[in-house]
Order: C-alpha cells, then structure tokens, then sequence
C-alpha cells in the first residue's frame, strides 16, 4: 500500500513539480507563457460529500475492505492543485498564466480499461485534448490561476 501511495505522489505531484522547475527557464522565453497542469475532477475537495458521484460512495459495513488504491490518486491530484497554486504564486510577476485542467472523465488507458470507461459514461478522449489545445490557444486566459473544467471553475 506505501509504494502504490508513494507512486502515485512521485508522479503526480514530487514528479510535475521537479518537471515544472527543470523547465521554467524556456518557458520565460515565451512571449505569452502558459502553464498546464492536467489534475482531476475527482480532486475537488468541496465536492467529496457529493455521494451521488461514484467515487465517493461509501464500501459497505466491516472490515477489512478492498484496498482503496483510487484514494492514492484523488490526493495525489488533490496535492498537485495546491503545487498549482505555488506556481501561480511563484511565476505571477512573469506574466505566466497557469492553469489546472480537470478534462473529465475519459475512455483512455489510465486504469487499463477505456472500454469499461466508455460504457460508464466516458468520453472520447479527443474531447480532453481539444479541451488543453483550447487553453493553450488562450480561449479560457481569464481563468488562470484556476483548475478548470471544460464548463466552469473547479471547486477547491
């Protein structure tokens, strides 16, 4: 269990952010610099009471219960926004605008079964990578500074 919750902040979080730091030097050099961080709707902290939202059911009475290896994931993205928010803070006089993007629950690899995925309600991922294109063009450059869904502001 320590290695899988170890993973998935080295990647998500320690990862992005040591990634980030190596790569500030070229992105100053942009004339109009942008940086994403790709987080997760399930991340949002304001929205964990919300049972009508799978993730957050509750596993029936007792114990043991099944490893809860989605909770490693969820606070690993969870730790990544509050790194965005550094960011934020940390590039602000740059005229860096940074963003969080949550692209929704899509059918990729991530977890291993896209075709489950579609058949619980996910999208084509192309979907989330027109999303990123989009702020990387500038269409949502208001929300900087924010973690954004295609359809509004992520709540913290």
């Amino acid at each position: 269990m320590r290695e899988m919750w170890k993973k998935s902040w080295n990647v998500n979080t320690v990862g992005t952010h040591i990634l980030t730091h190596t790569f500030v030097p070229l992105l100053l050099k942009s004339s109009d610099p942008r940086l994403l961080f790709i987080t997760s709707g399930t991340s949002a902290l304001g929205e964990t009471e919300d049972t009508s939202y799978r993730f957050n059911k509750s596993p029936a009475k007792g114990w043991p219960k099944e490893e809860p290896t989605f909770g490693a994931y969820r606070s690993s993205k969870t730790g990544m926004n509050m790194m965005m928010c550094e960011w934020v803070r940390i590039l602000r006089e740059d005229g860096v605008k940074v963003f969080g993007i949550s692209p929704g629950f899509l059918a990729t690899g991530l977890g291993g079964n896209p075709e489950l995925y579609k058949k619980l309600g996910a999208l084509d991922p192309v979907i989330g990578a027109e999303f990123v294109r989009d702020v990387v063009e500038g269409a949502r450059d208001q929300d900087a500074g924010k973690v954004i869904r295609r359809d509004k502001i992520q709540a913290w």
